[in-house]
This record gives C-alpha cells, sequence and structure tokens, in this order.
C-alpha cells in the first residue's frame, strides 16, 4: 500500500497479492501458473512480489515483479502459453532450444510444450498475457479450417520492431488498459470474448510459428464450391496415393476443369497444390514432432529424399535437416546469446 501512491502500476486495481516472502511468492504464482522453481539469486533486500491479475474467457492479464535478481524455472507449462512483455528492466529468457535476452523491444512467447528457464534481473517488472492452450488450438484450428494434430510452437522471441507485431501490442496494451479502467466489481475484467479472439489471431498470423505456412493463402474473395470440395480433400487425402482424376471427382468437375480453375485462382496445377499440401504437413512434423527426415518424407509420400530435399529448400530456403536440427527456433534465429 505504501509505494501505489508513489507509481501506479499496471492492473492496479486487480492486484492478486503483494509479499516479501519467497515462499508465499512461490505458492501463489503457481495458483495462477504452474508449480516451479523460484530462487533469490543475488542482493535479498530488494526482494518484493507484486502479482496484478485480472482473469478472462481464453485468456488472462498479469503483471508481476520481483524486485531483485531471481531464478524462475517451471519446466514445460502445460495447459497454457505465456506471452511475456517487459515493461522495464531486462530478463534472460530459454524456451525449448532459444535463448535471449528481453527488454521493451523483445518479449517472449513461452510454449506450453518446451521447457523454460529464466532469470528476471532486478528491476525486471512484466506484462503477462497467459492463454490456455486448448481453446488457442481449437481456435487455430477453426482458423485455418483444418485439423492440427500436434502442438503449436512459436518462435520464443517476440520481435517489436516488427510493424506487424508493433500493431498486436498496441491491441495488447488497449486490453490491459480497458482491464484497468474496471474495478474488481465489475465482473471478470476481459469480458469481450471478441477483443481476445483478434488478439489472438493477430498473434497467430503474425508471430512465427510451425503452423505459419498455412496462413499463406493469398485468394481474394469467396471459392468456387467445387475448388472448396478439392482443397478439403486435398487437405484431408494428403497422406494417401491420390491423384489429379481422385482430387477431382471429390469436386464434382472433370479433371481438365479442375486444373483450369485452380490455375485462375492459385495459378498453379491441382497436382502442385497437393506437393505443397504435402510439403507444409511434411515441414509442420520436422518442426513439431521428434520423427526423424526420412519418416516425415515417406509419411507424406516422398520417397525421392534428394528430390525432397531440393523441392524443400526450394519451398523454404532450407533443408529438411536444418529445419529438424533448430524446430524449436523456428528459422533462422536473431538475438541469440552465445
Amino acid at each position: 500500500m505504501e509505494e501505489a501512491s508513489v507509481r501506479r502500476v499496471p492492473l492496479s486495481d486487480h492486484v492478486l497479492f503483494q509479499s516479501n516472502d519467497l515462499d508465499c511468492a512461490r505458492e501463489r504464482v503457481a495458483q495462477k501458473f504452474c508449480n516451479h522453481r523460484l530462487d533469490i539469486i543475488g542482493d535479498r533486500k530488494p526482494f518484493r512480489v507484486t502479482h496484478n491479475h485480472a482473469p478472462g474467457e481464453m485468456i488472462s492479464l498479469n503483471y508481476i515483479s520481483y524486485g531483485a535478481d531471481v531464478l524462475i524455472d517451471p519446466g514445460e507449462l502445460g495447459d497454457f502459453y505465456l506471452i511475456q512483455m517487459p515493461v522495464s528492466g531486462t530478463a534472460t529468457v530459454r524456451n525449448g532450444t532459444r535463448e535471449f535476452i528481453t527488454n521493451r523491444s523483445i518479449a517472449s512467447v513461452l510454449n506450453a510444450d518446451l521447457a523454460t528457464r529464466m532469470k528476471w534481473w532486478q528491476g525486471c517488472a512484466q506484462l503477462l498475457i497467459q492463454v490456455r492452450k486448448a481453446p488457442l488450438h481449437a481456435f487455430a484450428m477453426r482458423l485455418l479450417d483444418r485439423d492440427i494434430p500436434a502442438p503449436l510452437i512459436f518462435d520464443p522471441l517476440v520481435d517489436f520492431s516488427r510493424p506487424e507485431m508493433q500493431a498486436w501490442r498496441r491491441l495488447a496494451n488497449s486490453l490491459f488498459q480497458a482491464a484497468e479502467r474496471k474495478t474488481a466489481s465489475a465482473g471478470s475484467g476481459i469480458q469481450n470474448v471478441l477483443y481476445e479472439q483478434h488478439l489472438l489471431e493477430l498473434f497467430l498470423r503474425n508471430q512465427p510459428s510451425n503452423m505459419s505456412l498455412f496462413f499463406d493463402d493469398r485468394r481474394q474473395g469467396a471459392a468456387p464450391r467445387h475448388l472448396k470440395r478439392a482443397e478439403e480433400f486435398i487437405r484431408a487425402h494428403a497422406a494417401l496415393p491420390i491423384g489429379l482424376h481422385e482430387i477431382a471427382g471429390a469436386a464434382g468437375v472433370a479433371p481438365r476443369t479442375l486444373q483450369l480453375a485452380y490455375r485462375n485462382a492459385f495459378g498453379i496445377s491441382p497436382l502442385r497444390a497437393l506437393t505443397r499440401e504435402r510439403m507444409r504437413r511434411a515441414r509442420f512434423d520436422l518442426v513439431a514432432s521428434e520423427a526423424t527426415v526420412t519418416d516425415v518424407a515417406l509419411k507424406w509420400g516422398f520417397t525421392h529424399f534428394g528430390r525432397f530435399a531440393a523441392e524443400y529448400r526450394h519451398e523454404f530456403g532450407e533443408l529438411p535437416r536444418e529445419t529438424r536440427q533448430a524446430r524449436h527456433g523456428l528459422g533462422r534465429a536473431t538475438h541469440e546469446m552465445a
């Protein structure tokens, strides 16, 4: 209470707890997130935890500061993702194989299925958006209109120098400001599900992940019904030995008609669309699973491994083994620590 008049921090009307006790802090934070290791690794004197919390439907908004240098080791988060945006100070974050420093320009997203270990340095305070894993996965499948059989894995480094992510941060900040204007008696904090969905859709579209490659459909307007049926058939049967006649049969048109429709809509043939779908699914598996390159290639019908590697590099700019080696990095890393 004595600090409230000095500096108003985010979500000040939604104080969950404040404490100078390490064990109390560990237990209270775990109640909202998950069990974790929490240790003071520097001077104990400045240690004071503030946790403000505003619940929502698919997400919750949080503000946390620890005061002192602390080590936080939750391992795998399990059933939620956590987007962390420093408002002051810095933190060293490791999620999966990526390790980097966050500040006001670089944020982080902790993947639910990758081990996390962090050091928040003295003076670090962060806005945290907790996203429930199951609703996010279901929302992503509805958004893409496709099944996503493996966990979503984001690049854990969120770069706010990118214009797309600057726009996303403005929207996120507006949600914190809206929650700040609501008192505890006003309900659950965040009540507009549409705002939550808009925030998550922009994050899914703009933060690199193993599903980013499914967001490159640039078709304008509604697709003809037979083209939509063909696309649905390709997605559902990409792992099977299908060809032009099977796709056209499912679409209910002649093969030549389907070829012309694909050429007009996408500038490619139906068989090229099938190959591209298989390539995308192969890349998704290489990022999201422990399967070998050989197993993934065979799963998606590529029996000539040299040709598969060459076409994969043409499609994605790297070899399958490079994707496999850096599957939790989701591309060439920047801001990585030695």
